[in-house]
């Protein structure tokens, strides 16, 4: 039976993000007896953008989330704080310019790269097609993953939470080149790496425009948060392709059974407050951009980025 908690802050100081995080991930009652002490906890790294953009994981969140785990776990567990690179991206230095490393000298955990130290090719199948996905020993050695993505609009699949940021630790650098079968590598890595709890950050949201909602979500189960934030976010969970896809191949728990816990915030309230962005429009939009790109290139022997094609 999967579970998803919403709640709100009353403010946006780091100890009224702190206390509602820990208010939330009790209210989850996730049972930690004989999970282990060596945990991974996978935020959102977007390219280079700054938290108040709504794009990247706030680290008063991260933070919060460690101290939770500390009381709950034990003072002595390994916290690991991990990210891989991406195409326009180097962890290393987003983990300077966002934050990541004060935050871990303040609270003596270690940052992780995953795209760096003993990666490990693993086979997946996803709907009858294997794939092999690189994966860093780290996240499948783990006792506990806690996924911490931020709830966004998102102009290639239309949205984005937990599913998609665990695709974000695949190894390989350069992730373009899954984008031809991306549902595939989304619900193949969420496969492979098991997401234990999910914390939502949604104190700023990234719609039409950023925009500040003091939100948290908490859900023991990667699937039922997706489900639950697309929703927020003005989308249908049936016409995005990796959700349905995910249902398909069981990644969740039967979402039948889902028990949503609205406190003191409702789902409703999350529908009427994020600043929806027309998903249609912006994805036309966005393919006319690239075809002009394209013209653009013809005509002037220029190259366009691999990750814009």
């Amino acid at each position: 039976m999967a579970s998803v908690v919403l709640t709100k802050t009353k403010d946006y100081s780091e100890e009224e993000i702190s206390e509602t995080v820990s208010r939330a991930l009790d209210l989850l009652n996730y049972d930690l007896n004989g999970s282990g002490d060596f945990i991974v906890i996978k935020p959102n790294l977007c390219y280079y953008w700054d938290y108040s953009t709504g794009e990247t994981t706030d680290p008063r969140v991260v933070s919060a989330v460690i101290d939770w785990t500390r009381q709950r776990v034990g003072k002595d567990a390994c916290i690991l704080v991990a990210e891989a690179d991406a195409s326009a991206m180097r962890t290393q230095y987003a983990f300077k310019m966002l934050g990541y490393e004060k935050m871990s000298r303040v609270k003596n955990v270690k940052l992780v790269n995953l795209s760096q130290g003993v990666i490990v090719d693993k086979e997946v199948v996803v709907a009858g097609e294997k794939f092999v996905l690189p994966v860093n020993k780290i996240l499948l050695d783990a006792d506990l993953i806690i996924n911490v993505p931020k709830m966004k609009f998102h102009r290639v699949v239309g949205f984005t939470c937990a599913l998609k940021n665990m695709f974000g630790a695949i190894a390989k650098p350069r992730k373009y080149v899954y984008h031809n079968k991306l549902a595939h590598a989304i619900v193949g890595i969420n496969k492979i790496v098991k997401t234990n709890i999910v914390v939502v950050d949604g104190i700023i949201v990234a719609g039409k425009t950023p925009k500040k909602m003091g939100a948290i979500m908490t859900s023991d189960d990667v699937l039922a948060a997706d489900v639950i934030a697309s929703r927020a976010v003005g989308c249908n969970p049936s016409r995005i392709e990796y959700l349905k896809l995910a249902i398909k191949e069981q990644v969740g728990e039967d979402l039948g059974k889902l028990v949503l816990v609205e406190n003191p915030i409702s789902l409703d309230y999350l529908e009427k407050e994020f600043p929806k962005q027309n998903y249609l429009l912006q994805k036309l939009s966005w393919k006319l951009q690239i075809k002009m790109l394209k013209w653009y290139s013809k005509m002037s022997g220029d190259v366009i980025p691999p990750i814009l094609e």
